[in-house]
């Protein structure tokens, strides 16, 4: 998880938000909820979500645009916070796995339970995890340094298999790399490449780079 900053709302929650928000406080059966409360998923919408976190997860990072279309994730769930659908500074972009209901679904810890969740549009990602290769096991893992770190790693299932894996193949080419930027022009370009926003996994590059100071 990177820090990201929040960009303006796109046009269509600027011109809509309040009306459909309206809508979806006047409805009075399901059909008419349902149809009010999915119009968050304005194709102006998902596009905007998909430039500001460069077609990653806000939360594990992982590319998602190149597979899937990925989820308008709601920060806080709009079953609990129905006033928050249409609200840009409650959405981001998300894999379906991380916004599944089997890590974050519906789930807000609140401060009583250790969280809420690192936010990477609110809250600096580096005060609440560390991002740790294990040179010797050959593994890339999240840890949660704070209490709000290690709420946000176990519910988002940070360190699950699958991710792990793929997380830690990353990873060990990037040692690789920074091994031949140090007299490889070429190789120096892919690694400065390798810490920008856009890029996969870019905490990781940086905690690496950090690392070799």
């Amino acid at each position: 998880m990177i820090r990201v900053k929040r960009s303006a709302p796109p046009s269509i929650l600027k011109k809509k938000a309040e009306d459909w928000l309206r809508a979806l406080l006047d409805a009075r059966t399901k059909a008419e909820s349902d149809l009010a409360r999915n119009r968050y998923r304005h194709g102006e919408v998902k596009k905007a979500l998909i430039a500001l976190f460069h077609g990653k997860c806000a939360y594990c990072e992982s590319k998602i645009t190149h597979v899937d279309c990925g989820h308008i994730e709601h920060y806080r769930p709009k079953s609990g916070w129905k006033d928050l659908t249409f609200d840009w500074s409650n959405l981001l972009l998300a894999c379906g796995i991380c916004n599944g209901a089997g890590h974050k679904g519906n789930r807000f810890p609140e401060s009583d339970e250790d969280g809420p969740i690192v936010n990477p549009c609110e809250d600096e990602p580096l005060d609440h995890f560390k991002f740790d290769f294990d040179q010797e096991a050959m593994v890339a893992s999240v840890y949660g340094t704070s209490k709000r770190g290690k709420v946000t790693e176990s519910v988002l299932g940070l360190n699950r298999s699958d991710l792990r894996v793929h997380r830690s193949l990353f990873v060990k080419r990037l040692i690789v790399i920074a091994e031949f930027a140090k007299t490889n022009a070429a190789a120096s370009e892919l690694l400065k490449e390798c810490v920008e926003n856009k890029a996969e996994y870019a905490a990781f590059a940086r905690a690496l780079i950090a690392g070799k100071r």
